[in-house]
C-alpha cells in the first residue's frame, strides 16, 4: 500500500471542508503569535471568513 493511498480522502465532504478546516486552523496559530497592531487585522479576517462559512453553509440547507 502506498502512501499516496493511505491519505486519500473518501469522504466527500470532508473532501471540500478540509482545506477551510486548515485555513482557519492557521489563522488561529496567527491570531496566538501576532502582535497587538496586527492582532486586529488577522481577527477580522478569521470573523469574515466563518461568516462566509456560516451564510453558505444557512444558504446551501434544504428548505
Amino acid at each position: 500500500m502506498s502512501r499516496r493511498s493511505r491519505l486519500r480522502i473518501r469522504n466527500p465532504l470532508l473532501r471540500q471542508e478540509l482545506p477551510w478546516l486548515v485555513s482557519e486552523a492557521v489563522l488561529l496559530v496567527v491570531l496566538c503569535n501576532a502582535n497587538p497592531p496586527e492582532l486586529w487585522f488577522w481577527l477580522v479576517v478569521l470573523v469574515v471568513i466563518l461568516g462566509y462559512r456560516v451564510e453558505r453553509w444557512l444558504a446551501s440547507r434544504p428548505e
